[in-house]
């Protein structure tokens, strides 16, 4: 019947992941004791804000460790409690830590990769270790065995999920979700005899890293933008041809990461476009979740299966609590979160597919104050005019925010002032171009590029009558990256580029408008049009 068959699917969505977690509990393991004498030194990076409830906590944990020689480095980011007060005073009765006053990140930097790039920069340690003011190492030799681990040789980046301490109801139902993606859809034996991007998985609560191979791939720079840097950080390492690697931390830290339902909703929800509802894993993650985990219950509770069915819903449901109940016991998770396990996974999905459309059509949910705003971004962070006579534009063929195909191809008739952007610094770009309308009018061809990969097809019209309001010129729009990337400085998120009629590209200027960058536009378009104009010698 057609309930059956219905059902058999959802079975196997159910048993996959319960599979996959038997097999990969062979792999996940706690490290070893050290069993060298001589440990890499380390020192543990804390970003923090706002954190006077847990930062003294942390930092004491990390002092308390024995067998390796450390420092711990805190990073201010702006807070308005007594986090800085409270480090001052450990930091005057211990030598090994430092107290560095943060600033405001750049434009396009997320506030914790800026965090963990600044101290990074000002760490000593052979070994970097991030570690959330809400985490808590547990003594002993827990600092030396993770140091221990760096005898491999080829390890680059370590990681771990903590032990997880859950109190209220949200928390027990959500956090514990953390163990069941990771290891119900990540085959840990593939992993670690790949190096593909695709099996990359990392918990930002606690990482490490050989610091040469953080330096060499660029670390935190490579994840600005990124609320979900341990992820992010993984992929930049995999594409480099590094290693990393996930052990069990559970016995070597622990951490309560966030306190009730609404903590719970909002930093779940603030990075959900990179995990699971990342535009390539949202639609394909959903299903099998909601098809293995939910809807096997909800069927049970219709009551209009036939007996050949029921018997099929129950088996799946029996997958989902035998894969939570193994998690729970290995975990310590509350056994009273076993049976919610279906309310759990459909709460979870709500929370990712909330998080994802704020994401997308320009709305992040922030955290801590801090969020990346604006929808579309026309530019770059930081940086300064560029001189690239000798570099070419490349050809441009895409349409813009009314569907109208435009295609840059040269020589032209007129130079062409091109205005990039990622979604961080959409309100930023009218600052680059009404100067440059207001001065030559039509004498220019002004075009946006908006780097707006990854939005589904499903948001898009949104996303283009957004940018109509207000934009008379035209964005043309990169669904697909076939040109940003291409064509932009990678990790900028707002750039200018003034291009001749011959197609070479006359000045790069990367950040936010200012007095000196629109002279630099200015002097360089001047010279354009001058020369475009000179009669030519008999």
């Amino acid at each position: 019947m057609m309930d059956a068959g219905w059902m058999v699917l959802c079975c196997a969505a159910s048993l996959l992941p319960a599979g996959l977690i038997v097999s990969n509990l062979r792999h996940y393991r706690r490290l070893p004791p050290p069993v060298l004498r001589k440990l890499p030194s380390v020192s543990v990076l804390i970003p923090a804000r706002n954190e006077e409830a847990n930062i003294r906590l942390a930092v004491e944990s990390v002092l308390g460790c024995e067998g390796v020689e450390v420092e711990v480095l805190v990073w201010d980011d702006g807070s308005s409690d007594r986090t800085a007060e409270i480090v001052s005073e450990i930091e005057a009765r211990d030598p090994r830590v430092r107290f560095v006053a943060g600033s405001p990140p750049p434009e396009g930097w997320a506030g914790k990769p800026f965090g963990c790039w600044s101290l990074a920069n000002a760490a000593k340690g052979e070994v970097l270790l991030f570690m959330d003011a809400d985490v808590r190492l547990r003594g002993g030799d827990s600092l030396a065995r993770m140091a221990a681990a760096f005898s491999r040789g080829d390890l680059d980046l370590l990681s771990g999920v903590p032990l997880q301490k859950v109190e209220t109801l949200s928390e027990v139902m959500i956090v514990p979700q953390i163990h069941f993606v990771l290891l119900g859809f990540l085959p840990m034996e593939r992993m670690r005899r790949s190096s593909d991007p695709r099996f990359a998985a990392a918990c930002g609560q606690l990482m490490l890293f050989r610091r040469s191979s953080y330096m060499e791939v660029g670390g935190h720079s490579r994840a600005t933008r990124s609320f979900h840097e341990g992820l992010a950080l993984a992929r930049a390492f995999r594409r480099e041809g590094r290693v990393t690697d996930l052990f069990d931390a559970t016995d070597v830290a622990v951490c309560r990461m966030y306190s009730g339902f609404g903590e719970v909703w909002r930093g779940f929800a603030k990075n959900a476009h990179e995990g699971l509802a990342s535009p390539g894993s949202v639609v394909p993650f959903s299903l099998l979740l909601f098809f293995g985990q939910v809807f096997p219950l909800l069927a049970l509770l219709e009551g209009s299966l036939s007996r050949f069915g029921a018997v099929w819903a129950f088996v799946a449901l029996l997958g989902a609590w035998a894969a939570r109940a193994i998690l729970a016991l290995r975990f310590s998770h509350p056994l009273s979160g076993v049976l919610l396990q279906p309310l759990a996974v459909g709460v979870l999905l709500l929370n990712q597919w909330y998080g994802a459309a704020r994401f997308w059509l320009g709305k992040p949910v922030g955290w801590r104050g801090r969020t990346l705003v604006g929808l579309l971004c026309l530019g770059l962070s930081g940086g300064a005019a560029l001189a690239a006579e000798q570099a070419r534009c490349p050809e441009v063929v895409l349409e813009d925010q009314h569907g109208v195909r435009h295609e840059i191809r040269f020589p032209r008739e007129r130079p062409v002032y091109i205005v990039a952007s990622t979604r961080s610094g959409t309100g930023k770009v009218g600052g680059w171009v009404k100067p440059v309308v207001e001065r030559y009018g039509d004498k220019v061809e002004i075009f946006g590029l908006a780097d707006v990969r990854g939005i589904p097809q499903l948001f898009r019209g949104a996303v283009r009558l957004m940018i109509r309001d207000g934009t008379p010129w035209p964005v043309l729009m990169d669904w697909e990256a076939q040109t940003f990337p291409g064509l932009c400085t990678p990790g900028a998120n707002i750039e200018v580029m003034v291009v001749g009629p011959d197609g070479r590209l006359r000045l790069r200027h990367a950040g936010e408008s200012s007095p000196e960058g629109m002279e630099g536009v200015f002097r360089v378009l001047d010279e354009v049009l001058r020369k475009r104009v000179q009669p030519r010698s008999k």
